[in-house]
């Protein structure tokens, strides 16, 4: 069952992938390529990559973000970088052959047409698509997948059927962001990824892992420590969850055991702290302090400490409700989880008080860290993104509500939720929430990487110019997913066994 709702989540956040290339991409470059943390080669082409301030103990060129969902998904280029080369190398004989410099884009946002013609001029265009297909099939779409099967875990551990369990595993893939932000490297999702993982070890929902507390409390510290590694904001999950671990162990243990999950924990979590100092000891001279201490002046960065401020209402209104970004606007689904408290007092929720205060805990606190953070206002640019890392949780709560509502409401939420979702990851318009529902219901069904290769077909296969149809893969992965849950054991067994 497991295996099958994990294929079925990979295949379909495939499906789903989007062609922008972000700042993590460049690392994977050059951790895979050059064996570095160094982005001087990729200088200009993107606007968080900036040289090392004088004030820097050391040069370089790098950018402002945590190296570890670039670190992780350096491992599947690496092992197809050959690969890559010839089908680059190939491509950039017969362009030179050909005499061929077109490099047209159809797209309005100016800044996207740039980058692409740049990326062309450097002859990077088809290394930078490859990249982006690799590092999403193989990196965050698996890690998506792994997030949902852990999602399921915990829900069939709290005691639903298998039938509600699974249910609701899939609502949480394609019900909420789940599904928009896996389509390409994204440290925020990552996070929440890591968090509700560490999350199922401490609390062993039904007592059914194999694994011993103390591992359990080892490998939850060294998943918490990895969303550190991705952003400074894991801390806050690392934080959490720790707490969580000692309050865990002190219902068994005595103060001295007690204070061995302790440091079991931060002994999981310490690898990956050693990790990013020693990144930021390579990148920039200076094991602790963060990347974002030597980035350049950029829009609200001139407020507090490089953006950072104390808690704002206006902002943290803006993080719920914002028409492009705001999370109950994002996932309408996750404002039950606002009733999930009032179940509890009833005896009715099948996740427990001191659990139940974990996923509330971990939800206020990056709401109000995220309030505190002035450039969260340019999310508008890129959908929600900084409150990922409570997207897990908050369903956990919102699910606790949704399984108590009369059949027609339920189902009345989930169809509302799956359209939300459903057309932001189609669509991807940065106009509104809105503006992607109607897009899907006006022009049909889209796939975001179709779209992007229709805008500069000219280049690569001008049959698809224009906007192409999605409907044909779109059925061929339908009959994937029927495959995936009618043949039994495939890789046993023969065609005539059948």
């Amino acid at each position: 069952m497991r295996t099958r709702l994990f294929l079925t989540c990979w295949v379909l956040f495939c499906l789903h992938f989007a062609t922008d290339f972000v700042r993590e991409h460049y690392l994977v470059v050059s951790i895979a390529e050059d064996a570095t943390f160094d982005l001087g080669k990729f200088y200009g082409l993107h606007e968080d990559i900036f040289k090392n301030p004088p004030n820097a103990p050391q040069g370089g060129v790098h950018h402002g973000a945590n190296p570890g969902i670039s670190m992780l998904a350096a491992i599947p280029y690496a092992a197809l970088r050959p690969v890559v080369d010839r089908v680059v190398a190939r491509v950039l004989a017969g362009r030179a052959a050909a005499g061929s410099d077109s490099a047209v884009y159809n797209d309005p946002r100016q800044a996207r047409v740039k980058f692409y013609q740049q990326a062309y001029v450097r002859g990077l265009d088809v290394r930078f698509g490859l990249v982006g297909i690799i590092t999403m099939v193989l990196c965050m779409a698996p890690l998506s997948a792994l997030g949902v099967v852990v999602v399921h875990r915990v829900l069939e551990g709290a005691g639903l059927t298998e039938r509600h369990a699974l249910g609701l595993s899939l609502l949480y893939a394609f019900g909420t962001p789940v599904l928009f932000r896996s389509a390409y490297l994204n440290q925020n999702l990552a996070i929440g990824i890591a968090a509700i993982a560490a999350f199922l070890l401490l609390w062993n929902p039904g007592e059914r892992l194999r694994l011993s507390e103390d591992r359990r409390t080892v490998v939850a510290g060294l998943l918490a420590g990895f969303g550190f590694l991705c952003d400074y904001s894991g801390a806050l999950a690392l934080g959490i969850l720790g707490l969580y671990a000692l309050a865990k162990a002190r219902d068994s243990r005595d103060w001295a055991g007690t204070v061995r999950a302790g440091v079991l924990y931060t002994a999981g979590a310490l690898p990956m702290i050693l990790a990013l100092w020693f990144y930021q000891w390579q990148a920039f001279g200076n094991a602790i302090l963060p990347p974002q201490n030597w980035m350049p002046a950029v829009i609200y960065s001139d407020q507090g400490y490089q953006g950072v401020t104390g808690p704002n209402l206006g902002l943290l209104m803006q993080l719920l409700f914002h028409p492009a970004f705001g999370l109950f606007v994002s996932a309408p689904l996750l404002v039950l989880a606002l009733g999930a408290p009032f179940l509890l007092r009833r005896g009715r929720s099948f996740v427990p008080g001191r659990e139940l205060l974990v996923c509330f805990a971990i939800t206020v606190a990056y709401i109000v860290f995220f309030s505190a953070i002035a450039y969260t206002r340019l999310q508008w640019s890129t959908g929600i993104r900084y409150l990922m890392p409570v997207i897990p949780f908050l369903f956990l709560a919102a699910a606790v509500v949704l399984v108590r509502l009369p059949r027609a409401v339920a189902y009345g939420v989930i169809l509302l939720a799956v359209t939300v979702s459903w057309s932001i990851a189609m669509v991807r318009n940065q106009q509104g929430i809105h503006q992607n529902v109607i897009r899907v219901f006006v022009e049909g069904f889209q796939l975001p990487w179709l779209t992007t290769l229709g805008k500069m077909a000219a280049q690569y296969a001008p049959w698809l110019a224009g906007r192409p149809s999605a409907f044909p893969v779109m059925l061929l992965c339908a009959a994937v997913i029927y495959g995936i849950w009618t043949i039994d054991r495939p890789w046993r067994g023969s065609v005539a066994d059948a």
